[in-house]
């Protein structure tokens, strides 16, 4: 059963589901089906089908996960479709480690939310986009936090609202160019300095050391000879810190 509602202190529209295949699965149909506007929201208590990059299925059990898409429309030309996972990673981490809870948290590019201590995974992020004519028409991100491991199963709406307004802001930075967003990315990513193994698609392996994010959203992996490759989120298979 849907429940649209209006964000109080927002006017955000949201659409909340006891039940559905998936957050980003709703959220592609209004925004596609009904033109839903930059900021809509789904929020749903139980994915049937909790799949992330690659279709990895996320693990962490239905009572202990806050999942949630939101519709961006975000003024990106083609070649930056990879911003939008590094936009809603860093919106997870602001809101998670900075207004919600006072848990120590960092990006891991491409999809990921880590303890910053541990690397523990407390969050995932999923970017489904779409391209119109050199540039990109909407991008769905999906975002599943676990909220057993961040101690926060009984706040639930604190946390979704602060990473909510935290995406809102960095949305909104995209009209002024990347170059702020994806610097702030940057600064939490715990991966940069990590010598890497990388399985690419659709085959092939490249090694490094992740060395920077590039303005259009990819990471940067400097070779032992100085050489830097530019990986894209679509080509890693599987990476691996060595």
């Amino acid at each position: 059963m849907t429940l649209p509602e209006p964000a109080a202190e927002t006017g955000r529209p949201i659409r909340r589901y006891q039940a559905a295949v998936s957050a980003g699965a709703m959220a592609s149909a209004w925004a596609n089906q009904e033109d839903a506007p930059s900021g809509a929201a789904v929020i749903v208590d139980h994915e049937v089908s909790p799949l992330g990059r690659l279709g990895l299925r996320w693990m962490v059990p239905a009572e202990s996960t806050l999942a949630f898409a939101v519709v961006l429309r975000p003024p990106l030309v083609a070649e930056q479709s990879d911003v939008p996972w590094l936009v809603a990673g860093l919106a997870a981490a602001e809101g998670i480690g900075d207004i919600a809870t006072d848990r120590k948290v960092a990006t891991w590019w491409p999809d990921l939310v880590v303890d910053a201590a541990t690397d523990e995974t407390v969050a995932s992020i999923k970017a489904d986009v779409q391209l119109g004519p050199g540039r990109v028409r909407v991008a769905v991100v999906t975002i599943r936090i676990d909220l057993e491991i961040l101690g926060a199963t009984d706040r639930r709406e604190e946390v979704v609202q602060a990473v909510m307004q935290r995406l809102d802001q960095r949305a909104d930075e995209l009209a002024g160019g990347v170059a702020g967003p994806l610097a702030a990315y940057e600064q939490r990513c715990r991966l940069l300095g990590s010598r890497l193994k990388i399985r690419l698609l659709p085959r092939g392996e490249t090694r490094g050391s992740a060395h920077a994010i590039h303005p259009h959203g990819a990471l940067e992996l400097r070779s032992a000879t100085g050489m830097v490759e530019r990986i894209s989120v679509d080509m890693v298979r599987e990476m691996q810190v060595m």
